[in-house]
């Protein structure tokens, strides 16, 4: 199968890496087509910038399979596609983040409008709330072998703990795209306190830099901060590539998105959780002063991310789908 992931910005990778699974895992091909950067510079197999209209529709009709990514119309009016000649397609449209809780009904439409037999697909499970109830959940993938190697490799470590002194900082990071969505303001308020208690906590910010000097700068903290409710209530992606690098992660979901992850995959949530500002600042307190604590909470988070975000399970699960249509 030629398979196509069509998409503006690219939320999360999400059509990059899947593309990039699917070429490495499997004999079906796929490309990701992509029409403007995005915040943190994932990379693509094609920008549309780099083609004329003729051919960017060409890769469209060549196509078996075809992944909108939230977006419809603009595709159909941009490149003037016509419905026809994708009938004997099988069709996606894989909705991410703010689009369907923001613009949901309007959405929806569009795909009435010019894709109504396309099955729909969710990156994050929060988004089954707002989607028809014949969508699927697929995670987000993401390659733990090639992202593991952004830590420092074993060789390098076993020099470094030669004789090097221990370091005493522990790090708290925090990746700052959308504050209010975020829930920032807590994290601001809470690790601001802690560092005033306890002087070995350090604070980094992960803003505007490029997908792969992030995953260097996450590889080297001790602890991640996530997000909060009320907008969310769901964990991002670097929630999951933190927990590649085995760091233990912040994150309070709702109850109904840790009752939807149980009973889509029948796992409980590793991350660790608060139930406000002082429950939040007490867990920094003990993940400070315990690393076996750091430990075991990072190897919950990679044992769950590990079967649910791994390219392998997630290549195999889109896969099923595509059967199953």
């Amino acid at each position: 199968m030629k398979i196509l992931n069509l998409c503006f910005t690219d939320m999360a990778g999400s059509a990059y890496t899947l593309s990039h699974a699917i070429n490495k895992l499997t004999k079906h091909q796929s490309i990701n087509l992509r029409s403007t950067t995005n915040y943190v510079n994932y990379p693509a197999f094609a920008g549309m910038r780099y083609y004329d209209m003729d051919s960017c529709r060409r890769m469209v009709y060549k196509s078996d399979v075809i992944i909108f990514h939230s977006a419809i119309r603009p595709f159909f009016t941009g490149l003037n596609l016509e419905k026809k000649e994708l009938e004997n397609k099988k069709k996606f449209i894989y909705f991410h983040g703010s689009e369907l809780r923001y613009q949901g009904d309007a959405l929806l439409k569009q795909v009435d409008e010019f894709l109504n037999d396309a099955k729909i697909l969710v990156s994050t499970p929060d988004l089954l709330l707002y989607a028809p109830k014949t969508a699927k959940w697929l995670p987000v993938a993401r390659s733990f072998s090639e992202i593991s190697y952004y830590g420092i490799c074993n060789q390098d470590r076993r020099a470094m703990e030669s004789f090097a002194i221990p370091k005493t900082n522990i790090v708290f990071s925090h990746a700052i795209t959308d504050e209010y969505k975020k829930g920032s303001q807590i994290f601001y308020k809470v690790i601001t306190q802690a560092i005033k208690e306890m002087p070995s906590i350090h604070y980094q910010a992960i803003q505007g830099v490029s997908w792969d000097s992030c995953l260097r700068t996450l590889s080297e903290v001790d602890v991640y901060f996530d997000q909060a409710p009320p907008f969310v209530g769901s964990y991002g992606m670097l929630a999951v590539e933190a927990s590649i690098f085995k760091i233990p992660v912040l994150c309070q979901l709702t109850t109904k998105v840790q009752d939807l992850i149980k009973k889509e995959t029948g796992l409980d949530i590793p991350f660790i959780s608060f139930r406000n500002e002082e429950d939040l600042f007490k867990q920094v307190c003990l993940l400070t002063m315990n690393e076996k604590l750091r430990k075991k909470e990072g190897q919950l988070g990679y044992e769950y991310c590990k079967v649910l975000h791994d390219e392998k399970p997630v290549v195999n699960r889109f896969l099923k789908i595509i059967e199953a249509m």
